[in-house]
């Protein structure tokens, strides 16, 4: 029987050309970056922020529904979006909100300053993806503020052509105010190159503003016609 105890080990030798084998740390192992935030609880129809507020930083909604609103030239907001848990509010590259924030229902957020919006990034990919949507929305907002949207030159046209009238009516002695009733027609649609339906948007804008009204004859009755010459002229 072999006496173990004094049995020789055998040796193995290693090469110096051999490399160490690593085992690699799963992902999901990983310890996520940890970012500490505030926890706030907003009421149903309270604000988070207001179109065109400084940002003061950015929320996790937790639970709740948050809906996204911008301003339109008239009428009840347009909404943008509505955010269900998980999601990323107040992300983007400018100083002020393009949009509001309220909460539909009351809802759980947690709340993030602005110098942590880097380390959010990086521990939360749903965050990295919102802040190339949200910054993309931001240029895009950016570029209506520098280029007049093709919606207001129908409006522009008619501030025109209304403008014009105006001063002929002064120069030929009747009333400067008063456009006869033929505006409403086709023709003069088709003077503007507008379709009726645009045509008759435009003045309903123009009298969202204030500038014109329904005269009793079927026409218009100017209220500013400087305003109307100065909104024709706008870039």
């Amino acid at each position: 029987m072999m006496d173990l105890a004094s049995a020789e080990v055998p040796k193995v030798e290693v090469s110096d050309e051999c490399e160490p084998f690593v085992v690699p740390l799963a992902r999901s192992l990983r310890p996520a970056p940890t970012v500490d935030g505030q926890e706030i609880i907003v009421g149903r129809g309270e604000f988070l922020f207001h179109e065109g507020d400084v940002k003061s930083g950015i929320y996790r909604l937790e639970t709740g529904i948050v809906c996204v609103t911008t301003r339109r030239p008239s009428g009840p907001p347009n909404v943008v979006e509505m955010l269900f848990p998980g999601s990323f509010i107040g992300l983007g590259f400018l100083e002020h909100h393009i949009d509001s924030g309220m909460a539909v229902v009351p809802s759980r957020l947690t709340f993030f300053p602005l110098s942590a919006i880097s380390d959010v990034c990086a521990a939360f990919p749903e965050a990295r993806e919102r802040q190339a949507l949200q910054t993309e929305r931001e240029f895009e907002a950016r570029r209506r503020e520098l280029i007049p949207d093709s919606d207001e030159l129908p409006v522009k046209r008619v501030a025109a052509f209304l403008s014009a009238m105006h001063h002929m009516n002064r120069h030929e002695g009747r009333n400067s105010d008063d456009i006869a009733e033929f505006l409403t027609t086709g023709d003069v649609a088709s003077f503007l190159n507008l379709d009726v339906d645009a045509l008759g948007r435009a003045l309903a804008d123009l009298k969202d503003r204030g500038l014109v009204d329904s005269a009793d004859n079927g026409g218009l009755r100017l209220l500013d016609p400087g305003a109307l010459e100065h909104l024709s002229s706008l870039p």
